[in-house]
């Protein structure tokens, strides 16, 4: 049988992919050439959230940050399919029946970008997302010290208090730095009585700014 080559475009560079029919079968969602796949080098960080289990999948290296910051700095929205490409499937079995808990960012900062990046970043793994933390200022971690970010917890509340006895949780973000924002939701959620909480994030960083 002859295999008719399909062709689809990289999300970052742009450059050609080239996918046979039998191929596409099973990867019919692949949005990266393998140069920028080789790229990412996933690292699938393990660690802790005070008592809680949490998974990083990359390293915040140069080229992480680069990225991210188009995606959420630059409004490229286009990219919010590149993150968990390559991990989705298996992303989404190992969190089978959890429902996400995004961390969230100013509703201002989300009407200027146009969409919520984390929201966005998560949302292929298909699981049911509780909006149900709001950010009541424009607090931009980046811009402060260490000591400073534990003040996040200020600026986050719930905005909507359901009740998650029943309910595995998984909070998730774009970037953990010192922890303190994913600290401050999870004291949050905690409130809510779920059964389980669990943390996953995109990229890690791998020294605490002072």
């Amino acid at each position: 049988m002859k295999l008719t080559p399909t062709t689809k475009h990289c999300k970052i560079c742009f450059k050609e992919i080239k996918i046979d029919d039998i191929l596409r079968i099973f990867d019919k969602d692949i949005c990266l050439c393998s140069k920028c796949q080789r790229e990412f080098e996933p690292k699938f960080i393990n660690f802790k959230v005070d008592a809680y289990q949490a998974t990083a999948l990359f390293e915040y290296t140069p080229y992480i940050k680069e990225l991210i910051y188009k995606y959420k700095g630059c409004f490229d929205y286009e990219l919010n399919d590149v993150f968990l490409n390559m991990y989705f499937k298996e992303l989404k079995m190992r969190y089978s029946g959890y429902k996400i808990i995004p961390i969230p960012s100013y509703a201002q900062d989300d009407k200027t970008r146009g969409f919520n990046h984390v929201v966005e970043m998560f949302k292929n793994l298909g699981l049911e997302t509780l909006q149900i933390i709001e950010k009541t200022a424009h607090f931009k971690q980046a811009e402060h010290k260490a000591r400073k970010r534990s003040e996040i917890s200020k600026y986050l509340v719930l905005k909507k208090e359901i009740n998650l006895e029943k309910d595995k949780v998984l909070l998730v973000d774009d970037i953990y730095t010192t922890g303190s924002t994913m600290r401050a939701a999870i004291n949050l959620v905690e409130k809510l009585n779920p059964k389980q909480i669990r943390v996953l994030v995109f990229a890690k960083t791998r020294t605490i700014p002072s």
